[in-house]
């Protein structure tokens, strides 16, 4: 069985983590290799990271890409024999490599992070360079099937395959806990507070709802803060701070109603993207409220699990709510249901027997 050395520009990628976790409880003996983010460390690891230096956001794109060449070629030329499988988590890290050795190795995109540059010119470039990437790769893994479908439409290649960014499977350690009651609607927000579109929907709810509770769960950025500072004056909203995943989540979503997951549609990343919300709300039966022009809303759609909505806009936001009944709620719940809790686990025993089967 080779050996995978992982490659990432960021040690504290929770997705990171998991993954090189997840090679070692397969059986893998791993390396990983990471540029350290603003001192952070890696703590739910299982392994050691060799550090590749520091980045900083602060730093010019030039200086960061040529950091990152030379910490990819310093790994390469401590792995020169064929024993080895290289495993890149990001865009940058991988086409630094395509572009100094020819060996074999896993590419895998959690986010389309090209997407956010403005400069079309060099968005369109790095799109070129991301498919070239894709192609050239002994594998390559997607957490969404909407990022196949931004680069591919229908004409998917044979190396690609779908990991989803579903719970962890240590969540079944901390058992469901029932809805608690309440005689209003509550809808929650879990995750890292930051979208405009957040922010714009609680508001919309608590001001036009006031007998109804929003509820937020997650680390309020200082940056972020005037975004959300208006909602800090309706008694009806809601900051609960921080929360450990999985731990916490049975008792966060015995708590609310509906979780929200209307994140910004101006990225071509977030329309494309399939977060782990979609998950949590299969697992604990919570139906997903979602933004509409969205890979996502088309698939909760589908699964019949949640609502599509423009949160940017106050009528409709008002409206979607209410036109809730006891019974729509339901129905998403029961088909939530009928899909299972495995369903939701990230358990990947398709893609560790096909990867076993080429690197044999």
């Amino acid at each position: 069985m080779k050996k995978i050395v992982f490659i990432t520009s960021a040690s504290e990628n929770p997705l990171f983590i998991k993954r090189v976790n997840e090679f070692i409880e397969q059986g893998y003996e791993v390396e990983a290799y990471a540029f350290v983010r603003g001192g952070k460390t890696n703590r739910e690891a299982k392994y050691q990271t060799h550090s590749l230096g520091e980045l900083s956001s602060t730093t010019p794109y030039h200086k960061r890409i040529g950091k990152i060449f030379k910490g990819v070629r310093r790994v390469i030329r401590t792995y020169r024999r064929d024993d080895v499988l290289f495993y890149f988590m990001g865009l940058d890290v991988a086409m630094m490599f395509c572009l100094q050795c020819k060996r074999s190795y896993i590419f895998e995109e959690c986010d389309m992070v090209h997407t956010y540059i403005r400069h079309s010119i060099v968005r369109n470039i790095l799109e070129i360079i991301d498919k070239y990437v894709i192609r050239k790769s002994l594998l390559t893994v997607f957490t969404s099937e909407g990022f196949a479908q931004y680069h591919f439409g229908n004409h998917l290649p044979q190396n690609v395959c779908f990991i989803p960014n579903r719970l962890a499977t240590d969540v079944v350690d901390f058992p469901i806990k029932q809805k608690s009651e309440s005689s209003c609607l509550r809808i929650g927000f879990v995750g890292g507070l930051r979208f405009e579109s957040i922010a714009r929907f609680a508001y919309y709810f608590v001001k036009n709802f006031p007998k109804n509770e929003f509820h937020f769960f997650g680390f309020l950025n200082a940056s972020q803060k005037e975004l959300f500072a208006p909602l800090e004056a309706y008694s009806n909203c809601h900051f609960h701070g921080a929360f450990k995943n999985p731990d916490d989540l049975p008792d966060i979503y015995s708590q609310i109603d509906l979780v929200l997951s209307t994140y910004d549609v101006k990225y071509d990343n977030v329309r494309y993207a399939e977060p782990n919300k979609l998950y949590e709300t299969v697992y604990f039966e919570t139906p997903i409220i979602v933004s509409k022009g969205t890979f996502l809303a088309d698939k909760t759609l589908k699964l019949g699990i949640g609502y599509e909505v423009d949160p940017l806009n106050e009528k409709e936001v008002v409206e979607f709510v209410n036109g809730l009944t006891p019974e729509s709620l339901e129905n998403c719940r029961q088909h939530a249901r009928a899909l299972g809790k495995e369903w939701a686990l990230n358990i990947n025993t398709a893609f560790f027997e096909k990867l076993s089967l080429m690197i044999r």
